[in-house]
């Protein structure tokens, strides 16, 4: 569903979108929540900026709107 709704908003051309596969690679899905210290949840979106990460939202609370408020601060 969150990621069906992204799917169908405008996003910005300045923000590369890549989806993991939490079964599939669930150990690299491991690492990013460690190395970025925070908690992982399924579905789940992360902003990194300059090797921080910035924003982080999961399930129902995943939109565009908050997205690009998080990148334009």
């Amino acid at each position: 569903m969150a990621k069906s709704r992204l799917e169908r908003s405008n996003s910005p051309e300045e923000i590369d979108f890549y989806y993991l596969d939490l079964i599939r690679y669930r150990p690299l899905s491991d690492q990013i929540a460690k190395d970025f210290d925070v908690w992982h949840e399924s579905p789940q979106i992360l902003i990194i900026e300059n090797g921080a990460c910035i924003y982080d939202e999961s399930h129902t609370g995943i939109n565009m709107a908050e997205i690009l408020t998080s990148i334009s601060r």
